[in-house]
């Protein structure tokens, strides 16, 4: 120690202490025995803690011993004051009753007695005084019991009056009172020794007090029993009085056990019962004897009944049993304290040696503290060089969010001067962050430490409110077994500006490539793939990520020409993307990775880098076929749409002349074959339509049996081959347009009949199916839900797995005057019903085809309504044509009129709707309008409906057309129409439907109301 610092140690001593004293402390707080004086003080210490522990734990054993003392003489006394007791009960027993069995009981609770006495005198050999009193009162109950109560039951005595009774009573209770008052005393003095060495607080344990009130309370029982035959012998109301304090003492005694045993239900049930059985024998016994007594009449008959005796017995039983219980308590709750102290005191000695052996290596400790602290100081220096020198902003947080520590680079990041935000929230620097999905959100600190051990997005805010964005790196430490976090920040501003840059570039290139209808795919030097296009991913079969690395023939497989091969083997360059650039063609057949061949036509060029050289291959490539299907289909759309207007004509007047001529008539039977070909005719032309796309299904809600059995009896009328229908009895109902299904199986059946050239059996099933959920689906393709499966099952030649790969292609056929129309048509109808066809075969054992069609289990099937004659579909009403076809509307408006409606038509939508306004406002308004779909001018029916809507909102128009390229057809009640007839349509068809929309449009009239007060 330095001599300054030893002088101001010395100076801190008050100048009273004597020199000698003064240098001796000085010494001893220097830092060569600062070490030896904390020791030797140290050990002082736990010496004299030891030996107040040992001097406690001997002054309790020997209150354990005072008290076990007092317990045993205390229950000793009452015992002896109870038998005491009990031997006069005996004795006034024989006197009332004379039965002999009272000697032998008075005998042997004599000789219990005996042996209590010479106990109780063992255990008072260290106190003479007491002894001699004990000796005293067992001279005279013995005296007694030889003197008095023997004769007596022996017969040797004079007594016989009831006057010489109460007197020989009187005297006994005298001499057997000193005896009771002795052991009394000793019981008082007894206690009075305990509480004065151990306290009242050690007296007043529950089963010191228990102990001590049973006896009580069984002498009370005795007494009680006692005293009431004293006064049956002599009728002496002194004996009464005590009988009644007796009874008292008794329920005082068993109210304060019953305090005390509150919390043991067994103990309280035990004094219960010994209350219940005291209480019977009262009411039973004790009282009836004393009224008989005190009312003069005979109590022989009373005496002689046992039942009072057994209920005392009874209750001296269940008092003895408590005793027993709870001095087995006692006593085992005593040696639980002795072994507790015993190992308490172990432990505190082994304690004891354990922090002397901690303080005998103390010296060893302190001096590698000492050496340790001079090494974790200069650590700290270099710690906070580096902490104040770093480039990235750190901070440390608590556990609570708040700020204990920033560097300089933090200070600076967030232009705070020094230590102006410690004690501040974090949150004020960071207020928001990014979550695990890249949305920004506000920050909260518990959930922000979840974080821990990543790299997190966020949001700084300056002093200034200037946000930037940052990266924190947050990190858990604990200090002192405090939790701290350190957070490492940094600046990224320009970093998320390039990634904007490049993420804008890229988004633009992404959004270029998708809106590109060709392929593309992009290629390195070597072949592999860098990137594919959404387009390119549907030809090839491959997504993005699978063909991303993969060589251009494993995703691109075409078939290359000769030529190109060769140019491709001439070539010397040995670069991949120079012989792309070469040996590719402009067309060629692409096969994608399900096998199916697309004819493509195709572009490839080089991508050049900045030296001009060849750093990949850009490939664009695009499908023929489906551009010539998409030519196809509007062109058979066209066709259908005119052919459908022609049939319209046509139709409508065929049926209109057969319901004019009697069915009778010769001409009935032309008439019908004229319009079975013009329906043959509007079936080929629903083909075109179907396969133009167009001609959106009219569902209806329908039931299967009757279109399956009439379609396929009808397909198979004439041909070598049979049917057999196997249809289920309760068939779910279906949403579909009856026509486009019986299509479908009428395209199946005739392909199933020219596949058994010989003749065959056609099998036909229709059956309800439920499909699953995804892990329990049965049929692939198919989503979850209810569906009626109709399958259709030949016997003929099959179908070549080579050609079951495109039997639903248009115009693939392989018969010599197929079309290649049918199973395509019947796949597209399928598809717009949200539906599904499969197909199995085996070549020479037939083909199935399986449809599946949703099912409306849950909705009824409308009653189809059936007109026989122009009656039937007669009514009144003023009806607007609108149709850019004139034969059209002269059909429309011959057949109306002479259905009895008055008819107005129009060539185009903006004079229909003019036509319309005029009558309205003349108060002519139609009844119902018929608007085509398409019509020319630019404005079709859907959009000449939103005009008329405007000037009547309660307009009634159905829509008509025979090429439904929207969802108008099938949805048209969406779109405001009433409703729908489909060209060619026939005249039945058009009177219906004309009458329907009419009679549910119509508003009756209700007279104005006089509304005005009366009066």
């Amino acid at each position: 120690m330095p001599q300054s610092d030893r002088e101001s140690s010395v100076e801190n001593v008050p100048m009273l202490i004597p020199g000698v004293l003064r240098r001796t402390l000085a010494k001893l707080v220097s830092s060569a025995h600062l070490v030896l004086s904390g020791t030797t003080a140290s050990i002082l210490v736990i010496i004299f803690l030891g030996s107040l522990f040992v001097f406690v734990a001997l002054r309790n054993h020997r209150r354990d011993e005072i008290r076990a003392r007092t317990v045993q003489l205390t229950r000793l006394s009452s015992l002896i004051e109870s038998d005491i007791s009990e031997l006069e009960n005996y004795h006034r027993g024989f006197l009332l009753t004379h039965r002999s069995q009272y000697f032998g009981l008075f005998q042997e609770r004599r000789s219990a007695m005996k042996k209590r006495l010479e106990e109780l005198n063992v255990r008072l050999l260290d106190n003479p005084i007491q002894r001699k009193r004990v000796i005293k009162a067992q001279d005279i109950v013995l005296r007694w019991a030889d003197q008095v109560a023997q004769p007596a039951f022996l017969g040797q005595s004079s007594l016989n009056m009831a006057s010489d009774i109460s007197f020989a009573l009187k005297l006994s209770n005298a001499s057997l009172d000193q005896a009771r008052w002795i052991l009394q005393s000793l019981k008082d003095e007894e206690q009075i020794l305990l509480s004065q060495r151990v306290g009242e607080q050690e007296m007043a344990t529950q089963s010191t007090q228990i102990l001590d009130s049973l006896p009580k309370l069984e002498r009370a029982v005795i007494e009680m029993n006692k005293e009431k035959r004293g006064f049956l012998l002599t009728n002496d109301n002194g004996f009464l009085e005590t009988y009644h304090r007796s009874v008292e003492n008794f329920y005082r005694y068993h109210a304060y056990l019953t305090i005390l045993a509150g919390d043991a239900p067994r103990r309280t049930q035990l004094l219960n019962d010994i209350r219940s059985n005291l209480e019977r024998w009262l009411s039973s016994c004790a009282l009836p004897e004393i009224n008989s007594k005190q009312q003069g009449r005979d109590i022989n008959a009373i005496i002689d009944n046992d039942q009072g005796e057994q209920l005392i017995n009874k209750i001296q039983r269940a008092i003895a049993e408590f005793q027993r219980n709870e001095l087995a308590s006692y006593d085992a709750g005593s040696i639980a304290a002795v072994r507790h102290r015993i190992w308490s005191t172990i432990g505190l000695l082994t304690l004891v040696l354990v922090v002397a052996l901690l303080i005998s290596s103390n010296t060893y400790s302190l001096a590698l503290v000492r050496r340790n602290l001079s090494k974790l100081g200069a650590a700290e220096i270099r710690m906070r060089a580096i902490i104040e020198n770093i480039l990235d902003g750190m901070i440390i947080i608590d556990r609570a969010g708040t700020i204990t520590l920033m560097n300089p680079a933090a200070e600076k990041l967030f232009g705070c001067s020094k230590h102006e935000m410690l004690n501040q929230a974090f949150l004020t620097l960071v207020p928001q962050a990014y979550n695990t999905e890249a949305d920004l959100q506000l920050v909260d600190w518990g959930e922000f430490t979840k974080r821990t051990g990543t790299t997190v997005l966020a949001v700084g805010r300056t002093r200034k409110y200037v946000t930037f964005p940052i990266e924190i790196s947050l990190a858990k430490m604990t200090v002192d077994q405090c939790t701290l976090y350190v957070a490492m920040i940094r600046d990224v501003t320009e970093r998320k500006r390039f990634e904007r840059e490049i993420a804008a570039e890229k988004e633009n290139l992404a959004v270029t490539l998708r809106s590109i209808g060709d392929g593309v795919i992009t290629t390195d030097v070597q072949g592999k793939i860098i990137m594919i296009n959404q387009a390119a991913e549907t030809l090839t079969g491959w997504t993005a990520e699978e063909a991303k690395g993969q060589p251009l023939k494993s995703v691109f497989k075409i078939s290359i020409d000769l030529a190109a091969q060769t140019r491709a083997q001439r070539s010397t360059y040995r670069n991949e993307a120079y012989s792309l650039l070469l040996k590719l063609p402009s067309n060629a057949t692409l096969v994608s990775r399900d096998g199916t061949e697309h004819l493509i036509e195709q572009v490839v060029s080089p991508i050049r880098d900045r030296r001009n050289e060849v750093a990949g291959v850009v490939l664009v490539f695009r499908d023929i076929i489906e551009r010539e299907h998409k030519q196809l289909g509007l062109l058979a759309g066209g066709i259908a749409h005119d052919f459908n207007n022609l049939l319209t004509a046509i139709m409508g007047n065929i049926s209109l002349a057969s319901l004019l001529i009697p069915a009778t008539d010769e001409m009935t039977t032309r008439l019908a074959d004229a319009k079975n070909a013009s329906m043959r005719a509007r079936d080929l032309a629903q083909q075109l339509l179907t396969f133009a796309r167009g001609g959106a299904p009219i569902k209806k809600t329908t039931s299967l049996t009757r279109l399956v059995q009439d379609t396929v009896s009808f397909c198979l009328r004439g041909s070598q081959s049979r049917s057999e229908c196997d249809l289920e009895d309760k068939l779910w109902p279906t949403e579909i347009d009856p026509g486009q299904i019986s299509q479908v199986i009428a395209n199946l059946v005739v392909n199933a009949e020219q596949a058994m050239p010989t003749g065959g059996t056609l099998h036909v099933t229709c059956e309800n199916f439920r499909q699953g959920s995804a892990e329990k689906a049965t049929v692939q393709d198919l989503p979850p839900g209810e569906f009626v499966m109709i399958t259709i099952r030949d016997e003929g030649v099959g179908i070549s797995e080579q050609n079951l790969k495109r039997i639903f292609d248009p115009y693939f056929t392989t018969k010599p005057k197929g079309n290649g129309l049918g199973l395509a048509t019947a796949y597209s109808i399928v598809k717009h019903h949200k539906g599904l066809i499969t197909v199995e075969s085996e070549v020479n054992k037939g083909s199935a085809f399986t449809i599946y069609l949703p099912a409306a289990a849950h909705v009824a099937i409308p009653e189809e309504t059936r007109f026989a004659d122009a009656k039937e579909l007669s009514g009144t009403g003023r009806v607007l044509i609108v149709d850019d076809e004139e034969a059209i509307r002269t059909l429309v408006e011959f057949t109306l009129t002479h259905l009895g409606y008055e008819v107005c038509s129009a060539a185009s939508a903006l004079e229909g709707i003019e036509l319309y306004r005029q009558r309205l406002e003349a108060g002519e308004r139609f009844d119902c309008v018929i608007l085509d779909l398409t019509l020319p001018g630019g404005m079709g029916g859907r959009d000449a409906l939103k005009l008329l809507l405007e000037s009547d909102p309660s307009v009634n128009a159905i829509v008509s057309s025979g090429y439904a390229m929207d969802a108008t057809m099938s949805h048209y009640q969406d779109f405001g129409f009433r409703g729908v007839i489909t060209k060619p349509y026939e005249a039945a068809e058009l009177g219906h439907t004309v009458r329907e929309v009419i009679e549910s449009g119509r508003i009756k009239v209700v007279p104005d109301l006089d509304l005005r007060a009366v009066g």
